[in-house]
């Protein structure tokens, strides 16, 4: 760590954090607002514009027919993308995707799979021959630090607007006709991500704002639907005890709550 982060870490922690607040008025483990809105993007099959704080994210998604693969023939696709172009923030480069956009779309992606947000054979129309490919791009508009988070509420929020047309695909002629029937998807799952900035070994900070995060040393991303812990994911940086993690858990399990309301609300 730098003299210069490290000075600026002193003058934070005897302002702000040794009196539990932080500069934009809460507390250390109170997370900003929320809000939601659906079906922003007409031209989409799916769509949730999010924001936590000054962080805004959008999500549009497109449905296609496409062919399954070979070793799973009765399953569709579910394909997450993140975009964090340069007018979101001064940090990101115009031109080069960014590590951290790389990083969300892995771990988002991850998180679809392991928490079986979709049974991906309702995405099925003809096995081995015609699935639905769903293509979710969520894109950063405004980063202010807990961007994953407000990533994964608005690709759940998105899914669960999606209808897809029937389709009645003829095996003999290879002839595909779609209806205007359409029927919405089955979302399982709402997994919810926190994310915690581990200041110090004393200091954790919930939802952390992007300045926030450039002192912070590490984070921790709690992933939880409110009762069940789906994962923990610690990026290195500095060694935190088990009952910080419990604490975080306690607090990403109301967090998850929160935001199930807001998505129901919002239907």
């Amino acid at each position: 760590m730098n003299s210069i982060k490290k000075n600026i870490q002193d003058t934070y922690t005897k302002e702000y954090l040794a009196l539990n607040k932080r500069n934009d008025g809460r507390e250390l483990m109170n997370f900003r607002d929320a809000s939601l809105n659906l079906n922003t993007i007409h031209t989409a099959d799916g769509s949730a514009a999010v924001k936590i704080g000054n962080t805004a994210v959008i999500c549009g998604i497109k449905a296609e027919l496409g062919v399954p693969k070979a070793e799973t023939p009765d399953i569709g696709y579910l394909l997450v993308n993140i975009e964090l172009p340069s007018l979101c923030s001064k940090k990101i480069r115009p031109g080069i995707p960014c590590d951290e956009a790389m990083q969300i779309t892995s771990f988002l992606n991850e998180v679809c799979n392991t928490c079986k947000i979709l049974d991906l054979q309702q995405l099925c129309i003809s096995v081995d021959k015609l699935v639905w490919v769903l293509s979710c791009d969520i894109y950063c508009l405004n980063y202010d630090g807990s961007v994953l988070d407000a990533c994964l509420i608005a690709l759940l929020s998105a899914l669960q607007t999606v209808k897809i047309p029937e389709v009645k695909y003829d095996k003999e002629t290879e002839e595909t006709t779609v209806t205007e029937n359409y029927i919405p998807l089955k979302v399982n799952s709402l997994p919810v991500s926190s994310t915690f900035g581990i200041f110090n070994e004393k200091y954790i900070l919930a939802d952390p704002t992007e300045e926030e995060e450039q002192l912070c040393v590490s984070k921790l991303i709690v992933v939880t639907n409110g009762s069940l812990l789906f994962s923990l994911h610690k990026p290195g940086g500095q060694f935190i005890k088990d009952s910080q993690i419990q604490n975080c858990i306690r607090h990403a399990n109301n967090r998850a709550k929160t935001i199930y309301q807001l998505i129901k609300t919002a239907q």
